[in-house]
This record gives structure tokens, C-alpha cells and sequence, in this order.
């Protein structure tokens, strides 16, 4: 019951931050750090923090793993609407831009067994990674007070946090970002 209640306080703080970026502010999609936001506004980190968290075959993989490439790091969950819609445009961003020294990430806030049935039907081709409260603190640590899910965090080469998006992203979103990166 303990290990709910964090995912559940998610879950409905999610949903209010969905009703508000999606259909509370006359459509707006997706509210950037950098344009006029509907609600009070995140605050970034200056660097991504380092990390150790496990991929869905258990293995502990540290951030250190990924120095060195432009990342996008996007939390999710699995519960999650705009986070599941946007799963295939990130595996073709990894698999358009991976040799170009882009990585995706996938965070998911979420119960390990709950994303491994999720991730059978998914073809990811990006490192996912599983927390609860772990996975909590680390959006905090990228996020001050981050209002829900999705939010994606761009890095650059030497791990600056140069952008964070919250809410559903999309394609001419994600090209626009790295296009500034490349």
C-alpha cells in the first residue's frame, strides 16, 4: 500500500496537469519552459544529474553510460494516455538520429512488472528504465516541482539541460530541438 500511494498522488497530479496543458487552456499542446506556460513554471536543473536506475531486464545502468551524447530523457508511465502516443514517434527519433550521437531515454515512473508487460508490445530500440520513488526523485532532480507526465529533458553533448518540454511532444517539436544541438 505504501509503494501505491507516491504512484497514485502521480497519477492524479498528472491527470490535473493533463486537464490543464490539454484541455483547460483553449487547446494549447504542450506547454515548453521557454513560452508563456499555463501553470506555474517548472524550474530545470542547469545539469542532468547522474544516475543509476535498472533497465527491464534488471541490470543497474548508470547516466555515465551516455556522456558524451545529446539525450532525450522522457518520463513516463504507463497509465499514462500522451505518454503511450508518444513511444513510436521517440523510437523513430532513436532510430533517425542515433548515429548522429542522439539518444533517447525512457524513464518510466511506474511498477517494473507493470512496464515489462507494457514494453512486450513495443519494439523499443532506446534503454528503458524503471523506478518508483527512485524514479520520482530523479524527475525532481531534473525538474523542480515538474507537474506531471510526459515531460522530456534535451541535454546537450556535455550533458547541459538545454530545453525541457512537458506534456505530449511531438515530431516538429523534437526536430526543432535538435536541429539546435546537432
Amino acid at each position: 500500500m505504501k509503494r501505491t500511494i507516491p504512484l497514485v498522488l502521480l497519477a492524479l497530479a498528472s491527470g490535473i496537469a493533463g486537464f490543464l496543458l490539454y484541455g483547460g487552456f483553449a487547446g494549447q499542446r504542450g506547454a515548453e519552459l521557454d513560452g508563456p506556460p499555463p501553470v506555474a513554471r517548472p524550474q530545470a536543473a542547469e545539469h542532468a544529474p547522474a544516475f543509476v536506475l535498472p533497465d527491464l531486464a534488471g541490470v543497474a545502468r548508470a547516466s555515465g553510460e551516455w556522456d558524451g551524447a545529446i539525450r532525450v530523457v522522457n518520463f513516463w508511465a504507463t497509465w499514462c494516455p500522451p505518454c503511450i502516443r508518444e513511444i513510436p514517434l521517440l523510437v523513430e527519433i532513436q532510430a533517425e538520429y542515433g548515429a548522429r550521437g542522439v539518444q533517447v531515454l525512457g524513464i518510466a515512473i511506474d511498477e517494473t512488472e507493470e512496464v515489462e508487460r507494457f514494453a512486450e508490445s513495443f519494439e523499443f530500440n532506446y534503454p528503458v528504465l524503471v523506478g518508483q520513488q527512485d524514479a520520482m526523485d530523479l524527475a525532481h532532480s531534473f525538474v523542480h516541482n515538474f507537474i506531471g507526465l510526459p515531460f522530456t529533458v534535451f541535454t546537450d553533448r556535455s550533458g547541459r539541460i538545454v530545453k525541457v518540454h512537458t506534456g505530449e511532444i511531438h515530431r516538429e517539436q523534437i526536430e526543432a530541438i535538435l536541429a539546435s544541438l546537432l
